[in-house]
C-alpha cells in the first residue's frame, strides 16, 4: 500500500440547511461521526476530499445539522488519532504512531472486524471508548421529511417518498410493528404540495365497529339514534391534504366493501344519506400485517387488496440499519433534555451528560451505544425509545448513569463461551426471545436441531423467528454478508456466528451470490 500523504487542512463541508442533515456529493466519501462524548456532536459529518485526510481533536471541521462546522474536541483524543482516505472503492485508515487512544473496527452488523489495510464503506471505527465514527460513501441526502437515519435503507425510504409524495393513488405503507409507518405517512404529506392541508390519521383498530361508517364517511342527520346533526367524515374532514388509515388490515369485511368504493368513485355517501359526495384528500393506508396471507385466509377483500398492493412503501425494521440506532438515541436523548427544566435536578443531571466531558469514562459510555446497535430490537424505533426514557427515568432518579442494556442485546461474537444446550425441550409455547436465541446459539442456528430441541416443527420455529425479528439467512442483506465474510478472513464458520446463521444457511446464500463457499 502506497504511504500516506497527511494533510491537517482540508475544506469544510458545504453548509447543509438548518436541521437537516448534512449534504455531500453522491460521487464523495464521508466520515460521520455516530457516537461521541458530547451527544450533541452525534450526526456531524466530515466530506473527504481528494488526499488523505488528520483527524484529531483539533481537525478537521465536522458539519453539524445546524450548519456549524466544527473539530471533534474532545480533550481525551489525540491531535493526531489516525489518517483516512479513499481510494479504488475502499477506505485506507491509519493509526497514528503517537495516538493515546486505540482504534477498533466493525462491520456495519457492528461486528468486530480485524484490522487490515483498507475497509469497505460502512465500516465502524471506534477510537477508544471516546467516539464512533462511520466511514460512508454513496447519497447523503437531506432529512427533509423528519425521518432521522443515514444508513442506505434510510436513504432508499427517503426517496421512495419523494418519488411519490406528489401523486394522486392511494399508497399502502407497510412494515412491522414499531417501525414509523405513520411517520412515513406524515413524510408523504409533508414532501407533498398538500402540506398546508390537513393530515388526518384515523387508527382503523381503535374504530368501534358500530361507528366505523359514521366516523369514516359521516353521517346524515337523523341517520342513528343520537345523530341530532349531519357530519363530515374524516374522508371530507381531510379536505385537499392526506387521510392516513393505519391498520387497515383490522376493518371489517363490511366497512371494506364500501372503501373499496369510495377508493374507486372517489366520493363518499354518508350514513342515512342517498347522496355520493367527493373528496379530494390523498389516501394513505398502512398495515404490519401480510394482507396477502389475510386474502388467503378470508380476512381481507381480494379487490380491496389489488387495489392498496401498488404503489407501496416497506420500512425497513430498525435492525436493518444498524448504523442509524446510534443517531436515533442521541435525538430520543435530546428530546428528553429538551422537556425538562434547567430548574429541576433531573434537567441538571441530564444535560451535564450531553456536554463536553474529560471524564474517564464518558458519561454514556460507548459499549452501551454498541449494544444498542447490536440488539435485535423486535418492536423497532418505539422499543428504542422506550429504552431511552427507562434511561432517562435511572439518571433522573440516581443522577448517573446505570441503565441496563436491553435483554439479549449483545449476540455473541466468535470468540464466545457458548452456553450449554437445554437438556429437555421447553414448552411448546413460543418462547422469549432470549430464550430462543439462547437455544439457537447452542446450536449453531442449525433450524432442525433447534426445532428439535424446543419440541416443535420447523414450520413452527420459522414461524416464532419471524415473529421476534429474527434472521433467517435468506433475511441478510447481500452486503452485510459478503462484509462479514470479507471481516473475518474467509474463515466461514466465525462469519456465520458473526451473522447468526448456520453454516450451512450462509454457504447456501454464496453459492446463490455466485460466491463459490470454498474460495469465498
Amino acid at each position: 500500500m502506497p504511504p500516506f500523504e497527511p494533510q491537517d487542512e482540508t475544506l469544510d463541508p458545504r453548509a447543509p440547511r438548518s436541521m437537516r442533515l448534512v449534504v455531500s456529493e453522491p460521487s464523495r466519501a464521508r466520515v460521520e461521526v455516530l457516537f461521541h462524548s458530547d451527544l450533541r456532536r452525534v450526526g456531524d459529518a466530515f466530506a473527504l476530499g481528494d488526499q488523505p485526510v488528520v483527524i484529531g481533536r483539533d481537525s478537521p471541521a465536522f458539519a453539524s445539522r445546524d450548519g456549524v462546522s466544527a473539530p471533534l474536541a474532545d480533550p481525551c483524543v489525540s491531535r493526531r488519532q489516525l489518517t483516512v482516505c479513499f481510494r479504488q472503492g475502499r477506505f485506507e485508515v491509519q493509526a497514528d504512531a503517537s495516538a493515546r487512544r486505540p482504534l477498533a473496527f466493525f462491520g456495519p452488523g457492528v461486528e468486530a472486524c480485524p484490522v487490515a489495510d483498507s475497509y469497505a464503506p460502512g465500516t465502524l471505527v471506534a477510537i477508544g471508548d471516546r467516539v464512533l465514527l462511520r466511514l460512508a460513501k454513496g447519497p447523503d441526502e437531506a432529512d427533509d421529511v423528519g425521518l432521522i437515519g443515514r444508513s442506505d435503507a434510510a436513504v432508499a425510504l427517503r426517496r421512495s417518498i419523494h418519488a411519490l409524495a406528489d401523486g394522486t393513488q392511494t399508497v399502502l405503507v407497510r412494515g412491522e410493528t414499531g417501525v414509523g409507518k405513520e411517520l412515513v405517512a406524515r413524510a408523504l404529506h409533508t414532501a407533498s404540495s398538500r402540506a398546508s392541508a390537513p393530515f388526518v390519521a384515523v387508527n382503523c383498530a381503535a374504530l368501534p365497529e358500530n361507528l366505523v361508517e359514521s366516523e369514516l364517511f359521516g353521517h346524515a342527520r337523523g341517520a342513528f339514534s343520537g345523530a341530532a346533526t349531519a357530519k363530515d367524515g374524516l374522508f371530507r374532514a381531510a379536505g385537499r391534504g392526506t387521510i392516513f388509515l393505519d391498520e387497515i388490515g383490522e376493518l371489517p369485511l363490511s366497512v371494506q366493501a364500501k372503501l373499496l368504493r369510495t377508493l374507486q368513485e372517489r366520493s363518499v355517501r354518508p350514513l342515512g344519506d342517498s347522496r355520493e359526495l367527493p373528496f379530494e384528500a390523498r389516501v394513505v393506508t398502512a398495515t404490519n400485517r401480510d394482507l396477502a396471507v389475510e386474502v388467503e385466509e378470508g380476512r381481507f377483500r381480494a379487490d380491496l387488496y389489488a387495489r392498496l398492493e401498488a404503489p407501496e412503501i416497506v420500512v425497513p425494521p430498525l435492525r436493518e440499519r444498524a448504523e442509524d440506532v446510534a443517531l436515533l438515541f442521541a435525538h430520543f436523548f435530546a428530546a428528553q433534555v429538551a422537556a425538562l427544566g434547567d430548574d429541576t435536578r433531573a434537567g441538571r443531571a441530564l444535560r451535564a451528560l450531553v456536554r463536553p466531558a474529560d471524564v474517564e469514562p464518558p458519561p454514556i459510555p460507548l459499549e452501551h451505544v454498541l449494544d444498542l446497535m447490536r440488539h435485535r430490537w423486535p418492536r423497532n424505533v418505539r422499543e428504542l425509545e422506550r429504552h431511552v426514557a427507562g434511561l432517562v427515568g435511572s439518571i433522573a432518579e440516581t443522577g448517573a448513569f446505570r441503565a441496563k442494556s436491553p435483554a439479549s442485546v449483545r449476540p455473541p461474537g466468535p470468540d464466545s463461551a457458548r452456553p450449554p444446550a437445554p437438556s429437555t425441550p421447553p414448552a411448546k409455547g413460543r418462547p422469549e426471545l432470549d430464550e430462543l436465541l439462547r437455544v439457537l446459539d447452542a446450536h449453531d442456528y442449525v433450524q432442525q436441531q433447534v426445532a428439535r430441541a424446543l419440541g416443535v416443527s420447523r414450520t413452527t420455529l420459522d414461524k416464532w423467528m419471524r415473529e421476534l425479528g429474527v434472521r433467517r439467512p435468506k433475511d441478510v442483506p447481500d452486503a452485510e454478508l459478503l462484509a462479514a465474510v470479507r471481516a473475518h478472513g474467509r474463515a466461514l464458520d466465525a462469519a456465520a456466528r458473526a451473522l447468526r446463521v448456520s453454516l450451512r444457511g450462509l454457504r447456501l446464500r454464496l453459492t446463490e451470490l455466485g460466491v463459490p463457499p470454498d474460495s469465498a
